[in-house]
């Protein structure tokens, strides 16, 4: 409606007839609409049909850029550059590529070798070929809980597999030319030198303790003066120690202490020192700055630690059970119901058993002048038997209250071709000497080892020159 007509009907809407027309304009919009119908479905056939196409040909350059990053083995760059590359076969090297992996296995107790390689879906045969190797193979019999064993498998076939026998040991087996071999590979820990220090006042554990000494390095401090110290009983208030020692790293993680390379320890005012030296037989032992071996034939006490002596050497002692004088000729280890006793030296078991008022007793000839005698036992250690050889140091038997006793205790009896002697004042041979021919480079060797020990008693830092002569001139082992 024009404004005009809009005028001229007095301000009123114009009425139209309206009902042919709309018969009219809904043909030609149903008309319209089919028509745009028809278009748009044209359109999105098309788009679709190109799209596909599309996609096509980006899957095959995708395969084929894939193919040229391929590696394919035992084929020479020319060789790929002149061979024609179907889809089929670079979808099936990427498959097998993908394939390749190496599997971690945190061993569980009662974990085997075989049950594991059940759950990796490896086969028994190759299980069967590892252990038929031999010797390097058979610690895979008894797997340890918590240690790792890696497996490296292509297409469900063991390639190899590693496992770690110790700190400084890897087993590798590995497969070449079908046939699986095996072979130890040295791992190279990472040593640094530390020191520590101390003024023993209650005990030698709790002043170790305070000077940053972990249980383990005091009882190689122990080890390496048991000789000449008696550490239950000799150890007095103020008397003091010095070490020098090493701490293992592997891959920036402490994984050992030790060993102790020098040490310094004044018992009473006396002064004793020892520095682990790689002598002529090749081995790593403490010697004195004499070059005289701080290990002797015998022990000075069969127990590491105990509560007392309840008895001292005596010919003339009375018996706590008979009430009579009779002659006491060894001493008395007061100390707990199954405390482990050593033997005091290398030597043969000439007796075990029960021996009346000794009750269980254990007695060891040491070549042909010295023997020893271990009584009132609760029990013997595995395979104690007669003609047994025992080690210094080898765990016999355990404290008891066998026999005629009172209480718990050890008698210790020390005989020089069959006369008793006082164990604790006895004169005990030394067994090992620096060559004389040697002693001049053992002495050189020492010397800044045992001035970098009388530094530290003032000083905590180690000197770095002498960092690498420790390290270069002594070979550290696990000796």
């Amino acid at each position: 409606m024009t404004y005009k007509i809009f005028l001229k009907n007095n301000c009123k809407a114009e009425i139209r007839s309206s009902y042919p027309r709309s018969i009219f304009s809904l043909f030609i919009m149903t008309l319209c609409l089919s028509s745009l119908g028809v278009f748009c479905g044209y359109i999105i056939l098309a788009q679709n049909q190109f799209g596909t196409k599309e996609r096509s040909i980006d899957k095959s350059v995708a395969l084929e850029v894939e193919t040229i990053n391929t590696p394919i083995p035992n084929k020479k760059i020319k060789d790929i550059e002149t061979s024609k590359l179907s889809p089929s076969k670079t979808k099936k090297e990427i498959e097998n590529t993908a394939n390749i992996s190496w599997k971690s296995i945190i061993i569980k107790p009662g974990d085997s070798l075989a049950l594991i390689f059940s759950k990796l879906g490896l086969s028994a045969k190759s299980l069967h070929e590892i252990m038929l190797i031999g010797k390097k193979t058979s610690i895979l019999k008894k797997l340890s809980p918590g240690k790792k064993i890696n497996f490296h498998i292509i297409d469900n076939e063991l390639i190899a597999l590693n496992y770690e026998i110790n700190l400084v040991k890897i087993l590798e087996v590995s497969k070449n030319d079908n046939k699986y071999i095996a072979k130890e590979i040295d791992i190279k820990l990472d040593s640094t030198v530390k020191n520590a220090n101390g003024v023993i006042k209650e005990s030698l554990f709790l002043s170790g303790e305070k000077a940053g000494l972990s249980d383990n390095l005091i009882m190689q401090l122990v080890a390496i003066f048991g000789w000449d110290i008696d550490f239950a009983l000799d150890i007095r208030e103020g008397d003091s120690f010095a070490v020098l020692y090493e701490e293992q790293y592997k891959e920036g993680v402490m994984v050992a202490e030790g060993p102790i390379i020098a040490a310094e320890f004044i018992n009473r005012g006396k002064i004793i020192k020892a520095v682990r030296y790689l002598d002529s037989t090749g081995q790593n032992n403490y010697y004195n700055s004499n070059g005289e071996a701080m290990k002797k034939a015998f022990l000075r006490t069969p127990i590491d630690f105990f509560s007392r002596i309840s008895s001292k050497f005596s010919l003339k002692r009375k018996h706590p059970v008979l009430n009579k004088i009779r002659a006491h000729k060894g001493v008395d280890y007061a100390a707990p119901i199954g405390t482990p006793i050593k033997a005091t030296g290398d030597g043969v078991v000439n007796y075990v058993g029960k021996n009346g008022g000794y009750g269980n007793t254990i007695k060891l000839k040491h070549g042909g002048a010295y023997t020893t005698l271990y009584a009132h036992l609760q029990r013997f250690a595995k395979n104690m038997r007669r003609g047994e050889k025992v080690k210094q140091g080898q765990i016999i038997g355990y404290v008891g209250t066998t026999g005629l006793s009172t209480g718990p205790h050890l008698h210790y009896e020390f005989q020089i071709h069959g006369v008793h002697r006082n164990p604790l004042t006895v004169q005990l041979p030394k067994v090992r000497v620096i060559d004389r021919k040697n002693i001049a480079e053992f002495k050189k060797t020492i010397a800044p080892i045992l001035a970098e020990l009388d530094l530290i008693k003032g000083k905590n830092v180690l000197s770095a020159k002498y960092t690498k002569t420790i390290t270069k001139e002594i070979k550290l082992d696990d000796g």
